[in-house]
């Protein structure tokens, strides 16, 4: 069974820290979203599970042994990402070529014909192709590739809906055809969310949260209604983040802790519903509480007379 592990993993670039601490296990054949918003570390921890970095700190592991420096590993893995390049002067149908050659479960009649469905032609040069292009061909490939361990760092961007649809088809097609772990990170997750048995949530190179993606998203509800309803009925509770929306209206939203009750009084005039995957990770993530009506209120107040 593969399994993926990160032991207290570190990693600095000159001076300053992308990753710090990180201990998670990931294993068994599922897909695995790694969330977080830009710069939170997500893509250091991919490479670092890639063996394309050797942590500073901690040991990243995977086919029993280390990951960097090891050819199981590498024979094993496959990363590809919005920057991934490959060589100019080869056309997608040589880089088709050289991955089959490179990776055993390499289905190239699937890639092939994916490329028909998605007008890539294969006499292409990679370098050539518009971003959302290049990124359906990286998934396309990485896929295709059928590696025990895949890593896809946000796969589905600069696409359009309707690419992004076909494309969130052919990852679970391909995950039902070859089972495997599939790891994908990404902080826009439209289309993705359903795939998730598992989420991680890294937020400022930590590790916040680590579970399975259904349980994960009933922790967190959004409250609105009458400001005042609102707040009577949070009181105690975690609040990420609060926000008006119509003059003397709020809404809400708050972490609860498993098997706790929410109270809403009947006749409060409230309604309580539960987030999206995308917008709980949000929540969990922000900034100061209020976001961005804090923001132009907190401004509004300095610049009165």
């Amino acid at each position: 069974m593969i399994q993926l592990e990160f032991e207290k993993a570190e990693k600095r670039f000159q001076g300053k820290t992308a990753l710090r601490d990180l201990t998670l296990s990931l294993e068994g054949e599922k897909i695995v979203g790694l969330l977080g918003r830009n710069g939170a570390g997500k893509t250091t921890a991919m490479k670092l599970a890639a063996g394309f970095l050797k942590p500073t700190g901690g040991d990243v592991r995977a086919f029993g042994g280390p990951v960097f420096n090891s050819l199981l590993a590498s024979a094993n893995t496959i990363y590809l990402s919005e920057d991934t390049r490959f060589p100019y002067t080869l056309t997608l149908g040589g880089i088709i070529d050289e991955l089959a050659r490179a990776y055993p479960n390499f289905d190239r009649g699937l890639a092939t014909r994916l490329m028909d469905y998605f007008t890539l032609p294969s006499f292409m040069k990679h370098a050539s192709l518009s971003k959302g292009m290049r990124n359906t061909f990286n998934l396309i490939a990485g896929l295709t590739a059928r590696c025990p361990l895949t890593l896809l760092d946000e796969p589905l961007n600069g696409m359009d809906a309707a690419v992004r649809k076909d494309l969130t088809s052919v990852l679970l097609k391909e995950f039902i055809e070859a089972p495997r772990l599939i790891v994908v990170s990404g902080h826009q997750l439209q289309g993705l969310e359903d795939l998730f048995e598992e989420v991680a949530i890294i937020d400022k190179g930590r590790l916040l949260i680590h579970e399975e993606a259904d349980a994960f998203k009933e922790r967190f509800k959004r409250i609105s209604g009458k400001a005042d309803a609102v707040g009577a009925a949070t009181e105690g509770l975690r609040v990420l983040s609060r926000r008006q929306s119509l003059p003397g209206m709020e809404e809400t939203v708050i972490e609860m802790e498993p098997g706790t009750a929410l109270f809403a009084p009947s006749g409060a005039g409230l309604t309580v519903s539960s987030l999206s995957l995308n917008d709980a990770y949000i929540a969990l993530t922000g900034g100061m509480e209020g976001g961005i009506d804090r923001v132009y209120a907190d401004t509004a107040r300095k610049v009165k007379p």
